[in-house]
């Protein structure tokens, strides 16, 4: 195992100077140095921080004189490291099996919806001797999560995944993104993996979303476009919901489901055999619609279309397992003031953007293409996860 470090995971507004923010390592290192010898320090820059609002937000870890403390260790994984740019695919991704020896012999690029991880984890997770007493990764990533989750999840398969997607800063700073590290990087994914006997507890929750129509069964579905659901004539409900919704967002989402059950559990903690994601393209009417997944869609499951709600996102209320809790959100401000409004609250770290975050449930079966059986990416407005920490 790696030589555990303490370590701090920092979110920062873009309302400082460019100069201060490319700083924030050093300057927090510097604010730690009293308490600590040696701080490894990770992060990104955010649209909002505690409350909604500008500023810094810290998430300090130590377990120095703490025997039994979770270990904590720093890494960074990027192009360098077998990374691909999935994110760049056309909107509707599917392959065809026949040529699938083509795509092994390289001749063809992988599909976005079969790219197998050709993700190369540096020395610092390479190295953990027992990957299963590994229970939380915590990321800052540019839009690239897929495929750096997915290797840290078939890596880690005991691990609960939580990972922010940073602000784009290209206009802040001339970076695309700004993520914090031992040096600032352009783009890639920084994170803590910590190691420890006791599991956090990771919830999803969609406060700005609304039912449009009933729960659906998908009868036809292709890679992560569904082309046949059991009632078209719901797409005339969407429609009706649509304009009646008040919003101001037009936009469509789609909840998708494992099952019946999970499909009718409230948005507000939907459990892990429901996500929600945009609808990018196609025609309800006529069943065929594309959905924002580099993941396929399973047949024989479930879809639910939503819409973003007029009343302003309420937040979920925090559990009291006495140690802090990470909020990760999407900004919302078509549908509401902030992510997080009144959230501000000692042990509590919460961050916004509107790229969004990345999650996954402990023992997922990362051995499948579903998406079920792979971390999920979140861009949906006033979507919250909820990391509460041990104490």
């Amino acid at each position: 195992m790696p030589l555990s470090r303490d370590a701090c995971f920092v979110s920062i507004t873009p309302t400082y100077s460019a100069a201060d923010v490319e700083r924030i390592s050093s300057s927090v290192s510097q604010a730690l140095h009293g308490v600590s010898s040696a701080v490894d320090v990770v992060g990104t820059v955010v649209d909002q921080v505690n409350g909604g609002g500008a500023g810094v937000s810290l998430l300090f870890h130590t377990s120095r004189d703490k025997p039994n403390a979770s270990r904590a260790v720093a890494f960074f994984i990027g192009d360098e490291h077998g990374r691909q740019r999935l994110r760049e695919t056309a909107v509707g991704r599917w392959h065809i099996p026949v040529m699938d020896h083509c795509r092994q012999a390289s001749v063809l690029p992988l599909s976005a919806t079969q790219a197998t991880s050709s993700v190369r984890l540096p020395p610092e997770l390479a190295d953990i001797s027992d990957p299963l007493n590994v229970r939380l990764l915590l990321l800052a990533s540019d839009r690239e999560t897929r495929q750096t989750a997915d290797a840290l999840a078939q890596r880690f398969p005991r691990a609960s995944i939580l990972g922010l997607v940073g602000a784009a800063t290209p206009f802040f700073n001339a970076r695309p993104y700004t993520l914090f590290g031992p040096t600032i990087r352009n783009s890639g994914c920084v994170g803590l993996a910590f190691s420890d006997s006791t599991m956090p507890s990771l919830t999803v929750a969609h406060p700005g979303m609304v039912a449009a129509t009933p729960v659906l069964r998908i009868v036809r579905a292709k890679g992560n476009v569904v082309l046949d659901v059991e009632d078209a004539r719901a797409a005339h409900t969407l429609i009706a919901a649509m304009r009646s919704s008040g919003s101001g967002d037009n936009r469509v989402y789609a909840r998708i489901s494992r099952t019946e059950e999970a499909a009718r559990e409230p948005l507000t903690r939907p459990g892990p055999m429901s996500a929600v994601f945009r609808v990018t393209g196609g025609d309800p009417a006529k069943g065929g619609v594309a959905v924002d997944t580099l993941s396929d869609i399973p047949h024989d499951c479930f879809i639910q279309f939503l819409v973003p709600s007029s009343v302003p996102v309420a937040t979920p209320e925090l559990g009291s397992g006495g140690g802090p809790t990470v909020l990760f959100g999407v900004t919302a401000s078509t549908i509401g003031d902030s992510a997080f409004s009144g959230q501000e609250q000692q042990g509590v770290h919460s961050a916004a953007t509107e790229g969004g975050f990345v999650y996954a449930y402990p023992d997922i079966d990362s051995s499948g293409t579903d998406l079920f059986s792979r971390p999920t990416e979140c861009a949906v407005p006033g979507s919250i996860a909820t990391l509460s920490l041990p104490a």
